[in-house]
């Protein structure tokens, strides 16, 4: 004969379940834009690199010239990889023949460049780009207060880094690194 005895079972009811998903869910609402803001912080790197490589090399530009160039291929200036940032200049004042630099061709064989032109794209950096296309490959708007003098300059970066927020940072000459409209509050 069977015997209808049977030992009492363990394990969590429905309720109690229902409780530690609940605690999950709040966790995880306080977690998740946290995350989020240091993801944005890590992404404005990228524009601090890109502005300081700039100003390095615009730097060298003027020790050798007593001015600055707004042409990145001028300066030496030639990003890898995919930017995230918009970076440049949205008003220029090169170097010229009084300075002692000979302007080389505007743009590569065979292709005019504009500042609305993708600078860098499939490992071609033209001489004549005053601005870089980020992530969306799309021209930037002019970058706010970046100009660029014989005597001095501003180059400008920005990007959506954070949802539908912008991000940003401009560099002068006197390495005066400021982030103009904070992509992260």
């Amino acid at each position: 004969m069977f015997s209808k005895n049977r030992k009492s079972q363990s394990g969590f009811s429905l309720v109690e379940l229902m409780v530690v998903v609940a605690i999950i869910g709040v966790l995880a609402s306080i977690a998740v834009p946290q995350v989020n803001k240091y993801i944005a912080k890590a992404r404005q790197s990228e524009a601090k690199t890109i502005l300081s490589s700039i100003y390095t090399s615009e730097k060298a530009f003027f020790a050798e010239y007593s001015a600055y160039h707004g042409m990145f291929g001028a300066i030496g200036y030639s990003p890898e990889g995919k930017l995230r940032y918009n970076a440049g200049f949205s008003a220029t004042t090169n170097a010229g023949t009084a300075q002692g630099f000979n302007n080389p061709p505007t743009a590569l064989p065979g292709t005019a460049v504009t500042t609305g032109t993708y600078c860098g794209a499939n490992g071609n950096m033209a001489f004549g780009c005053t601005v870089l296309n980020g992530l969306t490959g799309n021209p930037p708007p002019a970058p706010t207060n970046a100009v660029l003098a014989l005597n001095s300059f501003t180059v400008a970066a920005h990007a959506l880094i954070y949802g539908a927020t912008t991000d940003e940072w401009t560099i002068d000459n006197n390495k005066d690194l400021r982030n103009r409209v904070p992509g992260i509050n």
